[in-house]
């Protein structure tokens, strides 16, 4: 493991962003919950509340079955039409502050455990101020997601309009039934006018993935917000969170809302068979060390580099000509830091100086590994991995 100061590497240059909203999380972990069917109630609790479809049993909390070992959400009854509804109005117990309308990169995510029927999750406003947010009342729902394996239901970002943008689950890299899942919705609030653009990505958790992946077909979608409505399609209006279960087997876990602040994303894909690949393991936040692991390394590789740059390039530059045929260059470089392989995967360590102006800032990196025999002239390249480096 290699550790450097991003300082050293001009990261100085980078724009400094404006004031973070902060992220804010809910885990389930304060309710009462039990393991045995039926599940503990979760009507009532901590000011949630819960409506029922077509079901004896409710929507419930249960003590240790989350891919975590803590509580989580369950619905308890199979079959179609068997549905539940829950909601939970911000509080002085717990909150997420009001979004400005002008976020470029808000998000909320959950964690959940895929089933079939559906499963829903997004931000709400209490239109009516009822004390509830229900799928049969007109203008609370704003953005939320939709999973599940049925044919018709897949993976769907839903926009304030109650349009949804539909993908395969099979683009997204194995996620399967009874996986547990991250799913992000990252939002510019202030795109087209007001209106927003949207993008999901992912993280299976149950697979093992240590880095969110953008969802193909479903990045620049529009939100259909607006800011001057009296409803959910209001960002600046949010003030809940709401959940919808279609069917049993599933679950629900660590919700989080706020700026999406720092980030890994990868772009781009790497050379070789299997092809080399580069991702994040830790989040790049100021003042810590963060770090990034090069997987699928050849047997026998002496060596590996990995490149740092401030400057993208999306699409990648064709290596070929040099010799790296199938291989693509991400980045401007600014600097390298060298390591040895002893296996098939490597990881490089960065401190992240604690200096504020880098918040916002982007830093992309690059891997390379020597590799004899793979090409002409012996070396594979991986995807891009884009940082953007932020306070939290």
């Amino acid at each position: 493991m290699t550790t450097r100061s991003l300082a050293l590497l001009g990261l100085a240059l980078l724009a400094p962003a404006s004031a973070a909203l902060g992220q804010h999380r809910y885990d389930f972990n304060n309710l009462m919950g039990s393991d045995t069917h039926p599940y503990t109630l979760l009507d009532g609790q901590d000011n949630w509340t819960e409506q029922t479809f077509r079901a004896a049993n409710r929507c419930g909390v249960t003590a240790t079955l989350s891919h975590d070992g803590t509580q989580s959400l369950r619905f308890q009854e199979v079959g179609p039409g068997y549905g539940c509804d829950a909601s939970r109005i911000n509080d002085a117990n717990w909150s997420y502050p009001a979004f400005a309308g002008t976020e470029p990169r808000a998000y909320f995510q959950a964690d959940v455990q895929v089933g079939y029927w559906g499963g829903s999750f997004g931000l709400a406003h209490d239109t009516n101020l009822d004390g509830t947010i229900r799928g049969a009342q007109a203008g609370e729902r704003g953005v939320r997601f939709n999973i599940g394996t049925q044919a018709n239901v897949q993976l769907q970002l839903i926009n304030a309009a109650g349009m949804s943008t539909v993908v395969p689950l099979s683009t997204t890299g194995g996620i399967s039934g009874g996986n547990w899942v991250r799913v992000r919705v990252v939002m510019d609030l202030a795109a087209n006018g007001g209106t927003g653009l949207g993008q999901v990505e992912v993280l299976n958790i149950t697979r093992g993935w240590t880095a969110f992946t953008p969802v193909p077909g479903l990045s620049a979608v529009p939100l259909a917000l607006n800011p001057t409505a009296s409803d959910a399609s209001n960002p600046t209006l949010w003030d809940a969170v709401w959940l919808h279960f279609e069917g049993a087997t599933y679950g629900l876990d660590n919700i989080e809302i706020g700026e999406d602040l720092a980030r890994a994303l990868p772009y781009g894909t790497g050379c070789g068979n299997p092809a080399v690949g580069l991702r994040g393991v830790d989040r790049p936040v100021i003042g810590t060390t963060a770090s990034a692991e090069v997987y699928e390394i050849p047997a026998g590789s002496p060596a590996g580099f990995l490149f740092l740059g401030v400057v993208q390039f999306d699409p990648g530059i064709d290596l070929s000509p040099i010799g790296m045929v199938g291989c693509s260059l991400y980045l401007q470089s600014i600097g390298a830091i060298a390591f040895a392989p002893s296996g098939p995967t490597a990881l490089t360590s960065l401190s992240i100086p604690p200096l504020p102006a880098l918040a916002g800032g982007d830093l992309f990196l690059q891997s390379a590994v020597i590799a004899p025999g793979a090409n002409t002239l012996g070396v594979l390249a991986t995807n891009g991995l884009r940082w953007t480096i932020d306070l939290r």
